[in-house]
């Protein structure tokens, strides 16, 4: 079972910028030896310095707009944090790129192995020319693939009209045992007023000649033909999850932008978001603390 975990835990840091004031100089003050200051000793001379302690001030930049903020992580996440100027858009950002690229992945392979087993169902178990318009319906492959033998379409070709395959081990005699079940009485013939009702059933959902199959003699292929399904089926399934979490962590990212904006700094913002249990399940969350 292919499984993914994605998480991550952050917190806003408390981010200010201090400006210090430019130490003044006293005009009209007398001059003293280079011996006297700190610093590289070149001139020859320096003016006297106020000796006052030098103050700090916070700098006033303008705040970023939340809405902009949210609104460019939700393109692209990790923009908003890195507009904000927090360290953690690189975790939406690197979210966002193995999540493309373990779904393109996936979503390759599935297609690959899907092809497969379109091939060998082909080569080993069909007879009879492609009908392209049902080659594409994945119910017909899980059906190849769940009876040995599709059985006939016509039972009788020699009578006129269709004479449906009365081979319960067969999917065709399976599907008129059912038509017979749901519309016709017990020992019911052609003469009934229902068995056109029957025969409409069989011919909707029985496949024709040229969508028979027969698996007999090639247990092997077979096994080999529903592997393939599997492998297929648990790639195109996995691609779709992840393909999930990448639109979750847009989300995500664009909350966490919105959120960060309003924050005071001393406030702080975690963040997860992954996949768990038996199954391909999506969960994310976000936890706030003023």
């Amino acid at each position: 079972m292919f499984r993914i975990i994605l998480a991550c835990v952050v917190l806003v840091p408390a981010s200010q910028r201090l400006v210090a004031q430019s130490v003044k100089l006293v005009e009209g003050a007398p001059s003293v030896s280079v011996a006297s200051l700190p610093g590289p000793r070149y001139g020859t001379a320096w003016p006297a310095l106020d000796r006052t302690e030098p103050t700090w001030a916070q700098e006033d930049t303008p705040p970023l707009s939340p809405s902009l903020a949210t609104g460019a992580s939700l393109l692209f996440p990790g923009t908003g944090q890195l507009l904000l100027g927090k360290g953690r858009w690189v975790l939406f950002a690197g979210l966002e790129l193995v999540g493309w690229l373990v779904h393109l992945d996936q979503r390759r392979d599935g297609h690959r192995l899907r092809n497969e087993y379109i091939d060998v169902a082909w080569m080993v178990a069909r007879y009879g020319d492609p009908q392209l318009g049902r080659e594409n319906n994945f119910e017909y492959y899980e059906t190849l693939g769940s009876w040995s033998r599709s059985g006939n379409w016509d039972a009788d070709p020699a009578r006129a009209g269709v004479q449906p395959e009365d081979d319960t081990d067969t999917f065709n005699g399976a599907t008129w045992e059912l038509a017979r079940d749901i519309f016709l009485p017990l020992g019911a013939g052609e003469e009934h007023p229902l068995f056109a009702k029957a025969l409409e059933y069989y011919e909707g959902r029985a496949y024709p000649p040229e969508l028979l199959w027969d698996w007999t003699g090639k247990e092997e292929s077979l096994k080999e033909y529903r592997d393939l399904i599997e492998r297929s089926d648990e790639a195109l399934r996995t691609a779709s999850v992840v393909l999930g979490a990448v639109v979750a962590n847009h989300l995500l990212s664009a909350v966490d932008a919105f959120v960060s904006s309003h924050l005071p700094v001393e406030g702080s913002v975690s963040a997860s978001t992954g996949l768990r249990g038996q199954g391909p399940v999506l969960e994310w969350m976000v936890e706030v603390r003023p």
